[in-house]
């Protein structure tokens, strides 16, 4: 059960984190200015299991929508926006509000008051909205990178061991890395090395040494003249076919499909600051 209340806490401070970050705060600004609709991140609810982007509509006909936030394949967040009806006010449309409400036995009095809020909910064009999810959809790719980089940087009372083996790690990438070296570079056993690093970071050694490679060659990959095998091992990988089958597993595409998604700019440029 500790455990447990633990790993929520440290999903919480996480979604808090990316919450607050440069990148979330303009893009929420941003996207409110042009369309008027909220924008909110949280993270997923135990019992929820949103694997894609998902619009709610309620009996009143107020319409809530969740696009997930990936890192690889898991969605770690969800993007909330809606609070908004895509039919104008008139008897017809609170028709079916109204009829709910008196099947729960509610009074006349409930039904008026219910009525003028009704009449109050803002009301948006059907291909405005489905434009602003648009936009939604292509931020949620760009808030995924920013949150894979956020997950390397994140964890709970970090050892000092472990902070100093990612300065390692990362001062290293390009060279041959055992366990066995890293530990020994910040003088702890491996057996306590490989212990306290899963549970700061959530990975294990090779996974992490392998994301962090992955990410290097992500920002590598953004440059057109670099080549792919020449990317796969300058970032210390030591065949180019371990290098796509590791892209491929923690981004779920290929280098060559992320290289060609982020030239044909599916994720919109925002300064970040």
């Amino acid at each position: 059960m500790q455990t447990t209340t633990s790993q929520a806490h440290g999903r919480q401070r996480f979604i808090e984190t990316l919450s607050e970050s440069d990148l979330f705060q303009q893009y929420q600004r941003a996207f409110h200015t042009l369309t008027g609709l909220p924008l909110t991140l949280r993270a997923q609810g135990d019992m929820e299991f949103v694997e894609t982007l998902v619009t709610h509509q309620s009996v009143s006909g107020v319409v809530e929508t969740l696009v997930p936030v990936r890192v690889g394949k898991n969605p770690v967040a969800l993007l909330q926006t809606g609070g908004v009806r895509l039919e104008p006010a008139n008897a017809h449309t609170f028709a079916p509000l109204a009829n709910a409400l008196l099947d729960d036995d509610r009074s006349a009095q409930d039904v008026r008051t219910a009525q003028v809020h009704f009449q109050h909910v803002p009301v948006m064009e059907p291909e405005r909205y489905e434009a602003a999810l648009a936009l939604l959809r292509s931020f949620a790719l760009q808030l995924g990178e920013s949150a894979h980089r956020l997950l390397f940087a994140h964890a709970t009372h970090e050892p000092d061991a472990v902070r100093n083996a990612k300065v390692f790690i990362h001062a290293h990438l390009a060279e041959p890395m055992t366990l066995d070296a890293v530990a020994s570079a910040v003088n702890v056993s491996p057996f306590h090395f490989c212990k306290i690093f899963k549970r700061a970071t959530g990975l294990t050694f090779t996974d992490f040494v392998n994301r962090a490679r992955v990410e290097k060659a992500k920002r590598m990959l953004m440059k057109p003249a670099a080549r792919i095998t020449e990317v796969a091992y300058d970032v210390g990988f030591q065949s180019l076919s371990h290098f796509n089958r590791s892209f491929r597993r923690i981004a779920s595409e290929s280098p060559t499909e992320y290289r060609g998604r982020m030239k044909d700019g599916h994720t919109p440029c925002l300064a970040v600051a």
